[in-house]
């Protein structure tokens, strides 16, 4: 590789990471701001956008936070380092206080509010295909968990207002942590 090619690269990757880091940051933000509204009281629309964020979160943020992480163990920035620390056990934490059935309902309703159709939860598919597993679960197993779910607490909406109850001071501790954290 030539070096005109070679700073390309490394600018390119720099940019990068610097545009990635500002998109989590704003991921963040929005979640605990969902959060913060959504306790102030039942709103479908806030609803909705706060199941793809924390579900997006729980996956794919936490993973990018543990890459993160692993890459600044070999830095200096104290400050940065305990800060992604605290969100990765924070995130840990809340996730373990969760039933399987509780984040697979989360699950469903991050895909119910990201598309038209939920084609993954369908038997048959476009192509008249039998489906029977997704993400290495059963369909009847998953529409099992899901209906016993909303059978316990009576309504869609109920669930909602009891996972909400569940997360939001967890996510609210979670943010005074990395805001405190944040301001050492």
């Amino acid at each position: 590789m030539n070096d005109l090619a070679n700073n390309e690269f490394k600018t390119d990757f720099i940019i990068k990471t610097l545009v990635q880091e500002t998109q989590f940051e704003q991921w963040l933000k929005i979640t605990f701001y969902l959060n913060s509204k959504i306790n102030e009281g039942y709103d479908i629309i806030y609803q909705e956008a706060y199941y793809v964020k924390v579900y997006e979160l729980f996956t794919e943020g936490l993973e990018y936070a543990k890459s993160v992480y692993e890459k600044l163990k070999k830095s200096t920035n104290i400050e940065k380092k305990k800060w992604y620390l605290e969100l990765i056990n924070g995130l840990d934490r809340i996730i373990t206080t969760f039933d399987e059935t509780e984040l697979l309902y989360i699950e469903y309703r991050r895909h119910v509010s990201s598309h038209i159709f939920q084609n993954q939860y369908e038997h048959i598919q476009k192509d008249l295909k039998i489906k029977r597993i997704r993400k290495n679960n059963e369909l009847k197993e998953i529409r099992e968990n899901l209906e016993s779910i909303i059978l316990k607490h009576g309504s869609d909406k109920a669930v909602d207002e009891y996972l909400n109850k569940k997360i939001n001071p967890q996510f609210s501790k979670l943010y005074k942590t990395l805001t405190n954290t944040n301001s050492d």
